[in-house]
């Protein structure tokens, strides 16, 4: 399998990424908040044969670098370094976006404004707005950072909606945030407090202007997303899929390998 490495300046930021492959038509992976470029690997292991798979980290996590100001990026910059992402690595006209948790509502936005880019979309984990639960867990963990006990953060998490994962996915999780210094943490609180705000995702994301055929999966055990929230807002993308997964919860393909199946079979209908 061949491997491409690079990475780009854009403003004050130096954004790596990865290409798997070889293919014409790309696949561009969009990570939940604080996951990496690791988080898809079981993904790009099933998909390299067919397809270019792109995967990068945004800025605040994994091998991302802010060159200067602040250490939060702002939704406007995410949606910039995807675009970014995709003009330096597509292939073949448009591309295909795959996303999981809080990269949905960044490749989302993308497709709205920038519909000649994407070609078919996948949503993992789509939250159209935030639920009591999720503003729970992010009250705590600002308290958890607050009193200095970011140690305390990774397994409040896999407690409250990463219980589901393999015990080798929860390791990862505990190993990359002990690894994090204090700007990626500062940035991760910054993230959570403004999706703490967030009363909707149209309130940055037109829906209906999103042109790509769209596939939005979540899991039947997401304590985070509520279902009924996420459905509705399926029905606002023209072109769209929901599917319920029977005893997944928020981490999908991590914790049911089978669901790459359903992927797949979007893919090529």
């Amino acid at each position: 399998m061949k491997i491409e490495k690079g990475e780009f300046n854009q403003g004050r930021f130096l954004v790596p990424y990865r290409i798997y492959g070889e293919a014409k038509e790309t696949i561009v992976c969009i990570s939940g908040a604080k996951q990496t470029m690791a988080a898809w690997r079981s993904f790009i292991t099933h998909f390299v044969s067919n397809y270019s798979v792109v995967v990068f980290d945004l800025p605040g996590q994994g091998r991302a670098s802010i060159l200067s100001g602040e250490p939060s990026i702002s939704f406007e910059e995410q949606i910039d370094v995807l675009h970014n992402v995709i003009d330096t690595t597509n292939r073949n006209g448009k591309v295909i976006l795959a996303a999981a948790s809080w990269g949905t509502i960044i490749s989302a936005a993308l497709a709205a404004r920038h519909p000649e880019l994407v070609d078919k979309m996948i949503l993992g984990s789509f939250g159209a707005k935030p639920n009591k639960e999720i503003i729970e867990v992010i009250r705590e963990g600002q308290r958890l950072f607050d009193e200095n006990k970011t140690e305390d953060i990774a397994p409040l998490m896999i407690e409250k909606f990463g219980q589901h994962i393999p015990d080798s996915q929860k390791r990862q999780i505990l190993d990359q945030f002990r690894d994090m210094s204090h700007e990626q943490f500062l940035a991760f609180y910054e993230h959570c407090e403004f999706v703490e705000q967030v009363s909707n995702i149209e309130d940055f994301v037109d829906l209906a202007k999103i042109k790509a055929s769209t596939l939005i999966v979540s899991g039947e055990y997401d304590a985070i997303l509520d279902q009924g929230d996420i459905k509705q807002a399926s029905t606002r993308i023209p072109d769209c899929v929901y599917k319920l997964i029977p005893g997944a919860g928020h981490f999908l393909h991590w914790e049911q390998p089978d669901i790459l199946h359903t992927y797949s079979e979007f893919l090529a209908s």
